[in-house]
């Protein structure tokens, strides 16, 4: 019974990390022309769901061996994917080969965001890959196959989340104290005793 466990628990962990680990070095190859798959990959929205609620500008730069979406927010550049197209089999098929660059931003610099947070730069990329991946193959984007990396960058990030909601909950205590303050301040002395 310990052997079939333990068994699982290494099948559990190469799955998880198979899912993890984006982007081969070498790439993806998808069974479809290059002509085609730029085509296919120049109107590809973001991957749903995993950059929150954030208002974001995607421009697309298309060439010969390459499809470039650069994400931005209020005109300033975040990040950019680069598919890097290649033909193989004879032309018959394309392998991708995707990358992801933080950009120094005006306000921000999001290079070293993404280089001080692994965890989400693998997540941002794993998407991605799912996004190209669903294209090519002409198929729904499936969020199970990025829900490993989600949960990995969830983990990574939770003194970031806890933080976060720490700061939520002392600002919405500080409006409470404050709206009880102008409320017994504006009561008439008699209705206080």
């Amino acid at each position: 019974m310990k052997f079939a466990f333990g068994a699982f628990l290494v099948a559990c962990v190469v799955g998880y990390l198979y899912y993890i680990f984006p982007n081969p070095a070498d790439g993806t190859v998808y069974p479809v022309p290059i002509t085609q798959a730029r085509q296919d990959l120049a109107k590809a929205e973001l991957p749903p769901f995993v950059f929150g609620s954030q208002s974001l500008d995607v421009v697309r730069n298309i060439g010969d061996a390459q499809v470039v979406w650069i994400v931005r927010r209020k005109s300033e550049e975040l990040f950019r994917y680069t598919a890097e197209l290649s033909p193989e089999e004879k032309g018959a098929a394309t392998r991708v080969k995707l990358r992801l660059d933080g950009a120094k931003g005006r306000t921000e610099d999001y290079a070293k965001n993404l280089a001080d947070n692994p965890k989400i730069r693998d997540l941002y990329l794993v998407a991605m890959q799912e996004r190209v991946a669903s294209t090519l193959e002409r198929r729904q984007f499936e969020m199970s196959r990025i829900h490993p990396a989600m949960a990995a960058a969830a983990v990574a990030n939770m003194g970031n989340i806890r933080k976060s909601a720490d700061e939520a909950a002392a600002a919405a205590a500080e409006i409470e104290r404050s709206t009880i303050q102008r409320a017994y301040r504006n009561e008439p002395a008699s209705v206080r005793r």
